[in-house]
């Protein structure tokens, strides 16, 4: 267990990847951590590492850190967690998508299912692959 502090991720291609990111200092890219923020409310997060991230930091992405209730320079409470592979798998998926620059919205029509094949294509047979 870890005393960390929240921080801004430190690149815009590191915050498109839904990881924390921390100093290698502290843990090693690809390992996976609970983060608790208070003590009912816990979020599990995939490592990557950056040399721009103090030692001692955990740095999110904007929607990470709204999702999670954290604020930068927060102190939480970061552990290792290993996924029991046998007896932890997802049975059900609700995705929710929106735009990240408000702004820039656009109203063209989407096709779900070519974004569905998509995301599964790069989470799932990724992982597949990888066992």
């Amino acid at each position: 267990l870890a005393g960390m502090q929240a921080a801004r991720c430190p690149t815009d291609e590191l915050s498109l990847t839904n990881c924390a990111v921390v100093n290698e200092k502290d843990f090693q890219s690809g390992q996976h951590v609970i983060v608790r923020t208070s003590p009912n409310h816990r979020y599990t997060f995939t490592l990557k590492t950056h040399p721009s991230v103090v030692p001692g930091s955990i740095a999110f992405s904007l929607p990470q850190r709204k999702w999670a209730g954290l604020s930068i320079g927060q102190e939480i409470e970061v552990s290792l967690y290993t996924f029991d592979k046998a007896k932890q798998c997802i049975g059900t998926m609700t995705i929710e998508i929106d735009f990240l620059q408000k702004k820039s919205i656009d109203s063209n029509p989407y096709d779900t299912d070519k974004m569905a094949a998509e995301f599964i294509q790069t989470y799932f047979l990724v992982e597949e692959n990888r066992k």
